[in-house]
């Protein structure tokens, strides 16, 4: 039998300077502070082209470092009931302070992908996870015909809850970080309620 082949492991030396690479990175996201690779690479104090042979751009560096966060599993933890309207406003809530709180990141993501489309697929799609888990007891319960409805609902719902949607509530709109998360809950509440209202159940 041929031997089969590993992917050679990192020394120890280069595990330090990886690790040391995704930390800055993500001490920098928590900061709020604008990420560049430059940036990451003075605060982990590596060159430039050092944090370029381990991240071959700044994208895979973010996607290591700060976009792991299980947001389905912070919303499962705070549900108590099946109201899909309750419900979809803590998913909104989660969200809307998960894109605040690292939204230096955030923001390079967005951009990148909106400049290169291509590369969408790399981004997590955490709003998707976090609409489906809200509504799913809900649309459970929906009929055959109601199924339309729901999917309807979940694309909708993926307008709102975004991290757009909170740069346009903060940039465009003025308004402050907890204000635009209110909006946020507010608008996909009402979204929420008046699909349910119309929707016959199963």
């Amino acid at each position: 039998m041929a031997e089969q082949s590993h992917p050679p492991r990192l020394s120890n030396q280069m595990e330090r300077t990886r690790s040391a690479i995704v930390a800055a990175a993500r001490d920098l996201a928590d900061s709020g502070a604008e990420i560049t690779m430059p940036a990451v690479a003075a605060a982990a104090r590596v060159s430039e082209a050092t944090a370029y042979r381990y991240f071959p751009d700044l994208i895979s560096l973010l996607r290591a470092a700060v976009m792991t966060e299980d947001l389905v599993a912070v919303l499962r933890s705070a549900t108590r009931d099946d109201d899909p309207v309750e419900r979809i406003g803590q998913a909104a809530e989660i969200l809307g302070q998960a894109v605040l709180r690292r939204q230096g990141a955030v923001r390079v993501l967005v951009a990148s992908t909106i400049a290169k489309p291509v590369t969408a697929k790399d981004r997590p799609a955490h709003r998707f996870g976090l609409i489906e888990h809200a509504l799913a007891p809900w649309i459970d319960k929906c009929g055959p015909a109601g199924r339309a409805d729901a999917e309807r609902l979940v694309r909708g719902l993926a307008v709102v809850i975004s991290a757009e949607s909170i740069f346009t509530l903060t940039d465009l709109c003025g308004l402050a970080p907890d204000a635009a998360v209110a909006s946020l809950v507010d608008t996909a509440r009402a979204m929420t309620a008046a699909v349910v209202a119309a929707t016959p159940a199963g």
